[in-house]
């Protein structure tokens, strides 16, 4: 069977985290992902956390199982060849700062003239409306922004934090293939192609929805307790070995089985435990009760009578925990692709999984501008024409100017 996105053709303009991963994902699902880059250099991800041996950590994720070609967006030529890609795409991706492709004759106006069902979909940092809506960001100035920052550093008065992991970026991956996925269905349905923006500040507030709604409800600013979980009973301990686990209560129908796992009986008549308000009235002490019974025994004698209780509860894993953990792999969640000289190329998998329309990590991610020529001749050129491109700088050069500085 064919994969979920098998014949959704995307041209993607993305570069950096947060477009690049977005466009990954579809290819996952089987879309055929071109990525064009800027002859020279490429993507500016391709230089960013380069090993010692030549793999690049930071792009293979963010773009594996595409193609890529070269093309210089400001030479003359390159927007016939655009426009034979267009005619023939689904999708058109960019996260160039706002306005740039406009500028050089590539925005949604000029594409849909080519392309009618196109959907063109644009990652920006804050929307598309107000005084923000032209300014580049990255990741950190969409955390800032948001509110997370303090959010996470334990609230107001508190020196900021960031959160590690391009957290805005991804995040706002996740919203971006959303949004294209939702404007594919849309299209399905009615033949409408349109443009979709998606924003790492829009996809911040998403992201803190729960606490957000909370400060908008009342105007009270929810507080997170660096170090400490929601609750005594929704948190992590360290047991016996040193190792820790955690858990998570929100259940009351489960206090009698976690009393029982934790072979303490007299919590459940305690009147400082006996119900959820007295606990959470007294939840220093619940907490230090629960730390000084977890170090009694190992995690695994913990984990094995809690499960046996039907606590929800797992283990705290560290990366190399993670990848030695065979459910991870099972699961497809962590998978092996291939790779043209790294030999058991180990990536991280795929989080959905589908019954008649299996998906895996195809390939590893494309060497830049791979597939130029081979595109090129897909597209009606000849060879003249393609050494022609080459050598007047349109899909090579050998200086590489400056981009258009844009956001993450």
């Amino acid at each position: 069977m064919p994969a979920p996105l098998d014949g959704i053709r995307v041209v993607d303009f993305t570069r950096y985290q947060n477009g690049p991963h977005a466009t990954a994902m579809l290819a996952d699902m089987g879309a055929d992902v071109l990525k064009v880059e800027m002859p020279g250099n490429g993507d500016p991800g391709r230089q960013l956390g380069m090993g010692p041996d030549g793999y690049c950590t930071y792009f293979e994720a963010l773009n594996r199982g595409k193609r890529s070609m070269t093309l210089d967006l400001r030479a003359d030529g390159a927007m016939e060849i655009v426009h034979k890609l267009v005619e023939q795409a689904d999708v058109l991706t960019e996260n160039f700062r706002p306005g740039y492709l406009d500028s050089i004759g590539l925005g949604y106006d000029a594409m849909r003239q080519v392309n009618p069902k196109l959907i063109y979909a644009s990652n920006s940092g804050f929307g598309t409306i107000g005084e923000w809506a032209t300014r580049g960001s990255f990741d950190v100035v969409a955390q800032g922004m948001s509110g997370a920052m303090i959010a996470i550093a334990g609230g107001p008065g508190e020196r900021p934090q960031t959160a590690p992991w391009g957290l805005a970026d991804q995040t706002g991956s996740i919203m971006f293939a959303y949004g294209i996925m939702t404007a594919l269905f849309v299209r399905e349905r009615t033949g409408i192609g349109q443009k979709i923006d998606v924003s790492q500040l829009g996809a911040m507030l998403t992201l803190q929805a729960l606490n957000l709604q909370q400060y908008l409800h009342n105007n009270v600013q929810p507080t997170i307790k660096p170090g400490k979980g929601f609750s005594a009973t929704f948190s992590w301990y360290q047991c016996a070995d040193d190792e820790w686990l955690t858990m998570g209560l929100l259940d009351p129908k489960s206090w009698p089985g976690l009393c029982d796992a934790l072979e303490r009986p007299d919590l459940l008549d305690d009147p400082r435990s006996a119900d959820p308000f007295v606990r959470r009235e007294n939840e220093a002490w619940l907490r230090e009760e629960l730390e000084n019974q977890f170090r009694l025994r190992s995690r695994e004698e913990w984990l094995s009578r809690m499960i046996a209780n039907r606590i929800p509860c797992g283990p705290v894993y560290d990366y190399e925990q993670v990848a030695n953990d065979e459910h991870f792999w099972k699961n497809g969640y962590l998978q092996t692709a291939e790779h043209p000289f790294v030999e058991n190329n180990r990536v991280v998998g795929i989080p959905v999984s589908f019954s008649e329309t299996p998906t895996q990590v195809k390939k590893a991610a494309p060497e830049l501008g791979q597939d130029t020529e081979l595109e090129l001749l897909n597209l009606g050129y000849e060879w003249e024409d393609i050494e022609r491109l080459h050598d007047t700088g349109v899909t090579a050069v050998r200086q590489q100017g400056s981009a258009a500085a844009g956001g993450d």
